[in-house]
């Protein structure tokens, strides 16, 4: 297995090394830059799309893509960096040809943005992607938002633009980075809600346009209309052209805004709630046992997935998920009802007492997290997550059973204990 590893590193190092080696000096007047756009591709890392530039040099006849979305699954500390918040990704230039034929392989959209630059900008910028795409150049420090495959390309362009594409794209007022990153799990909101849940407050805050073509497909909706100032003072376009090079077949477009599920969420929320109450209130004999079991469940999911949000929060570089307030609500205080809810099994109420406090702990938790919601500025878009784990934690904490009882409701609901 190592020696398949080492090989197959070899193998792509060898063939991203075939564009760069014998790549002659230009004058950048035959130099053609191209902006490619690709749509989302079916791996969940491949949703937000994909951008490089292919550069053509029409005195030599080559033709070359450089991208910077790239990562090598067999490393020996990929699973180790990528859990700490420290993937590297590399710089990758390869035939563009060949590029164009992977991307109609994996049935992906691919535009073409001809880029209108002048001559020693475009070659500042074959230069340049060439040299980062060298062996000892190429790595660097990926981050989702701030430093991945459209943020590197954009950079360049905006170098090549004298700062005029950041300078203008800061002014305009774009979406949050939650909102942004979510548009483009819209196919299976699982997902996007998944990873939504493990991300903080930091993606809540209102970003321009700049920010927001950390997405491929922002970048080339802005650029197709961009006008700059070049060396002559003349005010011109930054596409000159505009080519679709292959259109998906059979794959969702993408929407203009992600639209929550909040009618699921609190659907689900609201069976959960209904289920997980009757047992709170109806236990006894075979009942206890499954409310028990329950309980476990339930323990070992909300824990399990607070344990996970901790240790993002805590322990790891990945800084979207610092300050999350689902901690609050999902955390792992919650494994503690695990022992609990199995001594209650086999030895009955007393036990019964401990897990209800348990519960009622990390109820009134959740309740003080949407009053820093509400009462201090902080923001945080989980209103899913309330919608659905909140329902639960009230219905396995003692809060409605003593409500119902101060009310003389308790008593009105049919006995259908098993004894």
């Amino acid at each position: 297995m190592r020696l398949y590893r080492h090989a197959t590193a070899f193998l792509f190092l060898l063939l991203s090394l075939v564009p760069l080696y014998g790549a002659p000096e230009s004058t950048g007047e035959d130099l053609e830059i191209r902006l490619f756009v690709i749509g989302p591709g079916d791996p969940v890392y491949s949703y937000w799309g994909h951008t490089g530039l292919a550069i053509k040099d029409n005195s030599r006849d080559s033709d070359i893509f450089f991208d910077f979305g790239n990562f090598y699954f067999e490393d020996d500390d990929f699973f180790k960096n990528f859990a700490i918040g420290r993937l590297l990704y590399m710089a990758y230039a390869a035939y563009t040809e060949s590029y164009i034929r992977s991307v109609v392989r994996e049935n992906r959209d691919l535009t073409e943005y001809v880029l209108n630059l002048p001559p020693q900008k475009k070659k500042e910028m074959y230069n340049a992607l060439i040299e980062k795409s060298r062996p000892e150049n190429r790595t660097y420090l990926y981050h989702h938002y701030f430093d991945n495959c459209s943020t590197r390309i954009r950079d360049y362009i905006d170098n090549a633009t004298d700062g005029a594409l950041k300078e203008q794209s800061e002014k305009e007022p774009g979406s949050t980075y939650r909102d942004s990153f979510l548009r483009f799990t819209s196919r299976n909101k699982l997902i996007g809600s998944s990873l939504s849940l493990l991300q903080g407050t930091p993606i809540d805050r209102k970003i321009n346009v700049w920010e927001e073509m950390f997405l491929p497909e922002v970048m080339g909706q802005y650029v197709s209309t961009f006008s700059y100032r070049n060396s002559s003072g003349e005010t011109v376009p930054l596409v000159s052209e505009i080519n679709v090079l292959n259109k998906a077949e059979g794959r969702r477009i993408i929407p203009s805004e992600y639209k929550k599920p909040i009618l699921p969420a609190l659907l689900l929320g609201l069976f959960l709630f209904s289920a997980i109450l009757f047992l709170n209130i109806k236990v006894s004999g075979k009942r206890r046992r499954l409310y028990g079991v329950l309980n476990i469940a339930l323990a070992l999911l909300i824990g399990l997935i607070g344990s996970v949000l901790l240790f993002l929060a805590g322990f790891t570089d990945h800084s979207y998920s610092y300050d999350n307030l689902n901690l609050f609500m999902i955390n792992p205080v919650a494994l503690f009802a695990i022992p609990a809810a199995i001594l209650y099994i086999r030895k009955g109420e007393p036990w019964r007492k401990r897990l209800d406090m348990l519960w009622l702990i990390q109820s009134v938790s959740a309740m003080i997290m949407i009053a820093i919601k509400i009462l201090t500025p902080v923001r945080q878009d989980n209103l899913i997550e309330i919608l659905v784990f909140l329902p639960v934690l009230i219905a396995l904490s003692p809060i409605v059973p003593v409500l119902l009882r101060r009310l003389n409701l308790l008593r009105e609901l049919p006995d259908t204990s098993v004894q």
